[in-house]
């Protein structure tokens, strides 16, 4: 990955993360704080239709069972930040210690690939897509 991109990337994850935390410009959605204290991280996603809130409160083996493999992940003593790419648009999933130590999906937002917050449910299925691509 050049310097260049990462640097973007990194940049992109700040931005998301200091809208996750100041509740400004996000149209992600998330659990309280008082409910992810008490959350035992599901295992699995079902095989439904996924939604941003379908991937709330799951480990991390959980969502990359699903979705694979971040195209980047970003970890911090409390907290691991997971970015997904769409067509035009990022993913990101953050995961926070419960009270028991263990890592769930606390919140999920989107971006668009050029700036500003994009649809969560649009973002995922642009993702769920370039994982899956039609066989024709």
């Amino acid at each position: 990955m050049t310097s260049v991109f990462r640097l973007a990337v990194l940049g992109l994850a700040a931005l998301s993360l200091a809208a996750c935390a100041s509740g400004g410009n996000s149209s992600g959605v998330g659990l309280g704080k008082g409910d992810l204290a008490s959350v035992q991280p599901s295992k699995e996603i079902g095989s439904g239709p996924l939604t941003p809130q379908a991937l709330l409160g799951v480990a991390p083996e959980a969502l990359s069972a699903r979705l694979g493999e971040p195209a980047f992940k970003r970890a911090e003593p409390q907290a691991q930040v997971w970015q997904y790419g769409g067509e035009g648009c990022s993913l990101f999933i953050y995961f926070y210690k419960t009270d028991a130590g263990a890592l769930a999906s606390s919140f999920v937002d989107a971006r668009k690939t050029l700036g500003g917050p994009a649809d969560p449910a649009a973002c995922l299925a642009e993702v769920v897509a370039r994982k899956s691509p039609p066989v024709s």
